[in-house]
């Protein structure tokens, strides 16, 4: 470990007044006032006189040294001693946009499938991450980011949403008008702008839009996770188109079929098993899989480091230096009380 200083020419300052002080300390004090008294070179000549006068001189010369070494031990610690340290922050290329379907045949799941999500976020490194929710319209709940804090904290808050949902859904039967407003206020709030045309679970928006939302880079290995059901209603794209759009724009989707009771749930099931092998995914159902399955399928995919431009710290190391003055000062005092002979 390198150790720098800021400031130095403190050390200088400290240095000058060093001096200063041994030239002031080393003038001989002229007599002044007081009695002069006669004969004493036979006291001077006594074994306890020089004795004392010894310890005298002793205390005062190590009195005089530790002045100094504190002067210089606190010019030390106002230079501001510090550490410099380089770093090369690396991360892989790819991007990955769970996308979710958040329509009221797989509401009762949604929260699960947050969990899930919430897995696949926890378990993997070095990716950045994005969330959608789609019904009829897709909106963008995560942007892509490689904040892991925020997008995992982000998506506990929205299972929490989610679960206080389903209980208010539960009690929702004969409940006060006033509840029910207050319920339904909730509902749009959480669900805001993703029912805005005519329709439910339209895949093929909400894939769209998520393979949409990746930058242009070709280098960067870009993947959808997609949770869904079925298909109900007319969107702007077709599921098939969906999957040739990402398939264009080099994304990989993996896809989650999840159980329901709709007539439309077999021919849904065989167009995310269609688009997920056109685009070099994987189809996955509901309930038979783990997130270590997603995570090491994506693991496999190719990626390439990328090291973002070099950026250096600078860490304060004041504990080197202010010990040592901790230490010095109670000895200054227990000398000079010693000194009072």
């Amino acid at each position: 470990m390198e150790i720098k200083i800021m400031y130095p020419q403190i050390i200088a300052y400290a240095l000058l007044a060093s001096l200063l002080l041994l030239f002031v300390w080393r003038r001989k004090k002229r007599y002044r006032k007081g009695i002069l008294v006669a004969n004493t070179k036979y006291i001077k000549k006594s074994g306890y006189f020089r004795f004392l006068n010894a310890k005298y001189h002793l205390y005062n010369i190590l009195i005089k040294a530790l002045c100094i070494l504190s002067i210089f031990t606190a010019a030390f610690l106002t230079t501001r001693l510090y550490k410099e340290d380089v770093h090369n922050e690396e991360y892989f290329n790819r991007d990955i946009m769970l996308c979710l379907d958040v329509s009221g045949s797989v509401w009762n799941l949604d929260k699960d499938i947050i969990n899930t999500f919430i897995d696949v976020v926890a378990t993997m490194k070095d990716q950045r991450f994005g969330l959608t929710m789609f019904d009829s319209t897709p909106v963008t709940v995560i942007p892509i980011t490689n904040d892991y804090d925020y997008a995992i904290e982000s998506l506990k808050v929205l299972s929490a949403s989610f679960d206080n949902m389903t209980n208010m859904r539960n009690s929702s039967v004969g409940m006060k008008y006033s509840t029910y407003y207050q319920y339904k206020q909730y509902y749009e709030y959480l669900f805001a702008g993703t029912r805005e045309v005519k329709g439910s679970s339209l895949i093929g928006d909400g894939l769209a839009y998520c393979s949409s939302t990746f930058s242009k880079d070709k280098e960067r290995t870009k993947v959808v996770i997609l949770a869904t059901d079925n298909l109900s209603g007319k969107g702007i794209f077709t599921t098939s188109e969906a999957g040739e759009y990402s398939k264009g724009n080099d994304v990989k989707v993996y896809t989650i079929g999840v159980l329901s009771n709709t007539s439309s749930k077999t021919s849904a099931i065989d167009e995310l098993k269609t688009i997920s092998k056109k685009t070099g995914g994987e189809y996955y159902e509901y309930g038979k899989f783990t997130t270590n399955d997603i995570s090491k399928k994506i693991d496999e995919l190719d990626k390439t480091a990328i090291v973002k431009e070099s950026f250096v710290t600078r860490q304060d190391l004041p504990q080197i230096v202010f010990p040592y003055l901790l230490f010095l000062i109670p000895i200054l005092f227990v000398l000079d009380w010693r000194v009072r002979i």
